[in-house]
């Protein structure tokens, strides 16, 4: 009997031909930057200024001009504040009370050291020095942090909450990213339902909201084009009616190559089509291709399926259809403590955890591995995946593990 996987697409080829497909990557935009956490890069930003942008206190204490003395006595003759610089000179026996933040301009005041307050004696009129400093303690260098004209973040960079300090420190106001990737999203088969809409022989649709959720945390605008019934014009009118609005299609279920999925035999007469059918488990029925330039993706319908597929295959080829461009997909490499056999010449994922045992981490999997176990989704870590070569799997093998939460950031 011959084997049903031996001309199927494998995993590593199919994730391949979907990123070497992106030609073009999404329009850009200018947005304020408190509008733009999360959001893609899409020019390089420099610093127009330095930071900071003058010398000036690290601490609150008192300023003065260094010497070889342990100890001396200085009078304080004026202070410096943030805003309200100190702008005469001091001589050797001189000091200045200065607080955190506030310029030294060297070049006028001679201040070159700073003393914390809490090692020195002050009345408020004079202050008392009991131990030698190093010239220029408690100082921040002007462009210590960034210098003028240096670049700050490259094209393709996601702007995270972090980002956002310092693009303020360099006084950004506006930036420019990519567009978000407009997605539509609908589910398709007879036996579906919408909530409180329920019927006594159909299934609430378990796939839509899930993948709405997921789309819209990788930054995507999401149009949830509701549940299309197996009816091969209703899916027709629909798809070439939003197509123009929208840049990428994802359908869940009707893939399959059967009589009564409707959607697939309008994909099969309306799409080019790179691949329908993958060495994988679980989610053989993938589709990947495009209807007029607009990409389409078609999930399997089984919600196990769905999701995991989404993870393994749609985020990466969404992040750089967004224009990101740092590494994708973030892996762990773990002892695993089960064994099992898979059938080799297919990839296979496991719903599982990251356990503690003695003092070791290892991963297990979730207790039941059917693809119809919704809960093993929503009570798992991330994804196990056994690689296609294997035929048997070993406790203590080292195995690939895809937390969910890794690759949503």
């Amino acid at each position: 009997m011959s084997d049903p996987h031996k001309n199927l697409l494998s995993f590593k080829n199919a994730k391949k031909a979907m990123l070497c497909s992106i030609n073009h990557i999404n329009k850009t935009e200018i947005k304020n930057l408190k509008d733009c956490e999360d959001r893609i890069l899409a020019k390089d930003i420099f610093s127009e200024i330095h930071v900071p942008e003058f010398d000036n206190s690290a601490v609150d204490g008192f300023g003065f001009i260094n010497s070889n003395e342990i100890e001396r006595e200085l009078e304080i003759i004026g202070e410096s504040r943030p805003g309200k610089p100190f702008l005469k000179k001091i001589k050797k026996n001189q000091a200045i009370k200065i607080y955190t933040g506030a310029y030294i301009l060297r070049d006028i005041t001679r201040v070159n050291t700073v003393c914390m307050e809490e090692d020195c004696f002050s009345d408020g009129k004079k202050v008392r020095i009991t131990r030698k400093f190093k010239t220029g303690n408690n100082i921040r260098i002007k462009g210590e942090d960034v210098k003028k004209k240096q670049r700050i973040f490259l094209t393709g960079r996601k702007i995270r909450s972090m980002d956002l300090a310092q693009l303020s420190s360099i006084g950004v106001k506006k930036i420019k990213v990519f567009k978000k990737i407009r997605v539509g999203i609908f589910s398709s088969g007879d036996e579906l339902c919408e909530f409180l809409k329920k019927s006594k022989y159909e299934i609430y649709d378990a796939n839509k909201l899930v993948l709405v959720s997921l789309f819209k945390k990788i930054g995507c605008e999401v149009n949830d084009l509701g549940i299309i019934k197996d009816n091969y014009s209703e899916t027709k009118k629909l798809i070439l009616n939003k197509i123009k609005s929208l840049d990428v299609i994802i359908t869940s279920g009707g893939i399959s190559k059967s009589k009564t999925d409707k959607i697939g035999k309008f994909f099969e007469n309306n799409a080019q089509i790179k691949f329908w059918r993958l060495s994988i488990k679980p989610g053989r029925p993938f589709a990947f291709g495009k209807i007029k330039n607009t990409p389409f993706i078609g999930l399997p319908g089984n919600p196990v399926a769905a999701i995991i597929t989404f993870f393994m295959l749609v985020i990466d080829y969404i992040k750089v259809l967004s224009g990101l461009k740092e590494k994708q997909t973030i892996e762990r490499i773990l002892p695993c403590d089960f064994e099992m056999k898979k059938r080799k010449g297919r990839t296979e994922w496991l719903r599982g955890m990251i356990i503690k045992k003695k003092n070791l981490y290892f991963l297990t999997k979730f207790s039941s591995t059917g693809s119809g176990i919704i809960s093993s989704i929503s009570q798992s870590h991330g994804i196990i995946e056994l690689d296609e070569k294997k035929e048997y799997i070993k406790k203590g093998t080292l195995l690939k593990f895809y937390r969910y939460e890794d690759m949503l950031n």
